[in-house]
């Protein structure tokens, strides 16, 4: 705590310094009157357009906002009233990801940007459509695979033939950068599609962990043997790590505790659960709800992984009629499972066992997002036990993910690491990642 209040102290001199060389006596601004942590602490609340905007009233309020303290404050204490989606499109070679946010209070989506001149206006059988509104960029590789967010920076996994990438970015500061190329591998070994990028706050590092499988005609008792790649932000290799569990699915919602969560192949009930710790680098498994025998896990169709305020979360369909959700109360206890609710299918008109299959998230207000089977963004309230369609996902195709905004720079990422070339938008909100 002492060396916390000594840290702020020291940046809260270097603001003070910075505002009596720039802020006339004749001019008076009367919320730089308060002290600068009290001010950080306003800012730190707003949505971030409205923090963006601030950057352009002054100087005090620019230098304040691009400081990494205040970047990590707003992670902390930002609205919570709101959500992000990622949508992706890919054609031809090119791709794009937009981002839209929905206001939980208003239930309307609106964009992130102050330029709405793009807002389509027609809906789809009286369904608003999603469209182009917001921070927007490009690829020039074809294959690019969105492996995962955290804490406002994308993972993306470029399949680019004999020379597959990872690259990391925040496209609200229009920051990206590539990282090292994987560890090379034996031919034998190849890649798993399954990826999972996180952060660990103790160490503070970012951690992309990545799954091969061994495809050996030599001796087919290997053919099923799974390896992990781990690659720290900042260094400049990737590292092995030997008999990895092997996932069935990427989660929707992945990252907990310092861990990341798969669901795995594995028809033992104990190993249904794995997860990876990014301090201690190894892999587990999460005991599952006491009732997960063989026989009961034979009968569920489909299952995932995702969090629920603050606590893992397993959603599974059962024997194509019964949609639950249940909770780890106390993470790593298997006693503290406890079911959160059920969706009887039969009891709902026009649902399918397929609309359930592309959940995204559980957002603040306890509500379950998913990718309907007639592609719609739909609202399952479990309280209400009502679902909502929210809006027609129009062409969009491809995978939605849930993303939360942030002003956390690249450069502070990799900031006494290895230095990778971080590279700016040159247009506004859209800018070209490519090789």
């Amino acid at each position: 705590m002492v060396l916390h209040d000594y840290k702020r102290r020291r940046w809260e001199n270097s603001i003070n310094e910075q505002q009596c060389s720039n802020t006339k006596p004749s001019q008076p601004f009367p919320l730089l009157d308060l002290p600068l942590h009290l001010v950080s602490d306003i800012l730190s609340r707003l949505p971030l357009t409205n923090i963006i905007r601030c950057t352009c009233v002054c100087k005090i309020f620019l230098k304040l906002i691009k400081d990494p303290y205040f970047a990590k404050l707003h992670l902390a204490r930002g609205p919570t009233l709101t959500t992000n989606l990622i949508l992706q499109e890919t054609v031809g070679r090119l791709g794009a990801l937009y981002f839209f946010t929905f206001d939980l209070c208003e239930s309307t989506l609106s964009s992130c940007s102050s330029n709405d001149q793009n807002v389509c206006s027609y809906s789809k059988c009286g369904l608003p459509i999603l469209c182009r509104i917001n921070a927007e960029f490009s690829f020039r590789t074809e294959r690019v695979t969105l492996i995962g967010s955290c804490n406002g920076l994308l993972c993306l996994y470029f399949d680019s033939g004999n020379n597959p990438f990872y690259g990391i970015c925040n496209p609200i500061l229009g920051e990206c950068t590539q990282l090292p190329q994987p560890t090379a591998s034996a031919p034998l070994y190849t890649y798993a599609k399954y990826s999972g990028f996180g952060y660990c706050s103790r160490l503070k590092q970012y951690k992309v962990v990545r799954f091969l499988h061994l495809t050996s005609v030599e001796n087919p008792m290997n053919s099923k043997r799974i390896v992990a790649d781990l690659h720290t932000l900042g260094s400049d290799s990737w590292r092995r790590i030997e008999n990895a569990p092997c996932p069935k699915r990427n989660s929707f919602d992945p990252f907990l505790n310092g861990a990341l969560h798969w669901i795995t192949n594995s028809e033992k009930p104990s190993e249904l659960i794995s997860s990876f710790d990014l301090e201690r680098e190894k892999f587990d498994f999460v005991p599952p709800p006491p009732h997960f025998n063989a026989a009961y896990t034979r009968k569920v169709s489909w299952i995932n992984i995702g969090v629920l305020r603050g606590n893992l979360c397993i959603c599974y369909i059962y024997e194509d009629a019964m949609f639950e959700a249940w909770v780890m109360r106390e993470y790593g206890v298997k006693e503290t499972w406890r079911k959160e609710f059920g969706i009887d299918m039969k009891f709902y008109c026009k649902l399918q066992v397929e609309d359930l299959h592309r959940p995204i998230k559980f957002v603040s207000n306890g509500d379950l997002w998913f990718v309907s089977s007639s592609d719609s963004l739909v609202s399952f309230s479990p309280e209400k036990r009502t679902f909502r369609e929210l809006r027609s996902m129009g062409p969009w195709k491809p995978g939605v993910t849930a993303h939360d905004l942030s002003l956390v720079s690249l450069n502070d990422v990799f900031k006494g690491g290895t230095k990778l070339q971080v590279k700016k938008s040159r247009r506004g909100r859209t800018f070209v990642f490519g090789i």
